[in-house]
């Protein structure tokens, strides 16, 4: 099932046309990233996702329904990240989780869940002044979390990030998706980053839509590296059979697990012979890419045509 249904999306501010084409869908389960430089409409797109902005021109069904008809039943099932989210400067951690707690009908014990899941129950004492940009955006996921929602939404979480920072928030959202099953929806421009993180990838220029789709399926249409994780008794063997194959690129070898670098073209060619091999195979799973360079080659195909 999709959570979220967009079609020919249109949306204009004066003389500027933000959107002008937009239609993708993200199924149920997945962490999507919503992807594509400054300027391109994913800010816009998530607002009228959210039901903040109406649309001017086509459809857009989140959870099945109309968000500018039904905000408030769609935003019951939905946690939301702004980009530049503004908290009371002098307001204590714990203040701030308590209110809003309250104003979505929950407990203050539901206010101290989120906060140890986002790591910010040693916090709650410190005002908002005093939190790194880091943690502030860990405060604004805690918020979006109360109530258990389905879908998370998060706009830029990382910008304005250090590096550290960016890598700790972006292994929260794993966390997130993996112990909570909520699918996630993260806007972002520095897309090689998102490669760990997204299984789902929407891609986004001049308020147009690209393509759309599971990075597995997307690596293979364009010929980018694939990886997958493959799990083993015999790690070794299955090591040295694979790096063999013309069409692998590198095997690493973790434990029981093997990290496999393959042309994504070639990705059936590599499931197909992992299913014949005489070595235990206990999984396969797709677990990443090259995301950068499936950009490139999604706008350069745009480009030509």
């Amino acid at each position: 099932m999709d959570v979220i249904e967009v079609r020919g999306l249109a949306k204009r501010f004066g003389r500027v046309q933000a959107l002008r084409d937009v239609t993708f869908a993200v199924p149920r389960g997945r962490v999507a990233g919503l992807l594509g430089p400054n300027g391109s409409g994913k800010t816009t797109t998530l607002k009228i996702l959210v039901g903040l902005l109406r649309r001017d021109w086509g459809e857009v069904r989140v959870f099945g329904m109309d968000p500018w008809l039904l905000g408030p039943e769609v935003r019951e099932k939905m946690g939301v990240l702004h980009e530049k989210p503004l908290y009371p400067r002098g307001a204590r951690v714990s203040t701030l989780l308590r209110y809003a707690a309250r104003l979505r009908g929950y407990s203050y014990s539901d206010a101290l869940r989120v906060a140890r899941l986002v790591g910010i129950e040693g916090l709650l004492g410190y005002t908002v002044s005093a939190l790194s940009r880091g943690y502030l955006q860990r405060l604004g996921i805690a918020l979006a979390l109360l109530g258990d929602p389905e879908l998370l939404v998060l706009d830029e979480p990382t910008a304005n990030l250090d590096p550290l920072a960016r890598a700790e928030l972006l292994r929260l959202i794993k966390v997130l998706h993996r112990d909570l099953g909520v699918t996630v929806l993260v806007s972002s421009h520095i897309i090689p980053e998102l490669a760990d993180v997204c299984d789902y990838a929407v891609f986004i220029s001049g308020g147009v839509t690209l393509d759309w789709g599971s990075l597995e399926e997307l690596n293979r249409k364009y010929g980018v590296v694939s990886v997958y994780e493959v799990s083993t008794p015999r790690p070794r063997e299955l090591a040295r059979e694979l790096i063999s194959l013309d069409y692998v690129y590198g095997v690493d070898v973790h434990g029981g697990l093997l990290r496999v670098r393959v042309a994504g073209e070639a990705s059936p060619e590599l499931l197909n012979v992992l299913a014949e091999m005489g070595v235990d195979i206990e999984s396969v799973r797709h677990v990443g890419g090259e995301l950068g360079q499936l950009y490139s080659k999604v706008v350069t195909q745009e480009a030509a045509g």
